[in-house]
């Protein structure tokens, strides 16, 4: 089975407990990496700086403490890390977290619902994104 090295635990630990409910049940099935939880000032403006964000300091989800997003992706074992090029790869993971996320949701074991990076606005498409942040989750109310 699965299971999150040091940096990634360190990562999610510092985000909101519904996502650390999501992708602490994420692992038991698909094996992933955390890549980016709360952001600092620097960090988050450097995001921006490198075309990883649209947003400056303090305007990202990932600048609260703890925080509302996570940058997470698929991770192979046969790579020994994450293919940055595979879309197709991201989207099957996105599909799979977004499933756990609702039915935590759905049992009461959480109160927020997911929004993906690849679909920002919820419709199913990712062709229709003008900004793709494919390994971005964030929380949202339902």
């Amino acid at each position: 089975m699965p299971r999150f090295g040091k940096t990634s635990e360190s990562r999610l630990a510092s985000c909101h407990s519904d996502l650390q409910r999501i992708f602490n049940k994420v692992i038991q099935y698909t094996d992933c990496s955390i890549f980016c939880g709360h952001r600092g000032e620097e960090a988050q403006n450097q995001a921006y700086e490198k075309g990883l964000s649209q947003l400056f300091f303090p305007n990202s989800k990932h600048n609260s403490y703890p925080s509302q997003a996570v940058d997470a992706g698929p991770y192979f074992v046969e790579l020994k890390n994450t293919d940055w090029s595979d879309k197709v790869a991201f989207g099957v993971f996105a599909g799979q977290v977004k499933q756990i996320a609702l039915e935590l949701y759905e049992k009461g074991e959480i109160t927020h619902l997911l929004r993906w990076g690849g679909d920002w606005d919820g419709d199913g498409r990712n062709l229709d994104e003008t900004f793709n942040d494919l390994p971005h989750f964030e929380l949202i109310k339902p």
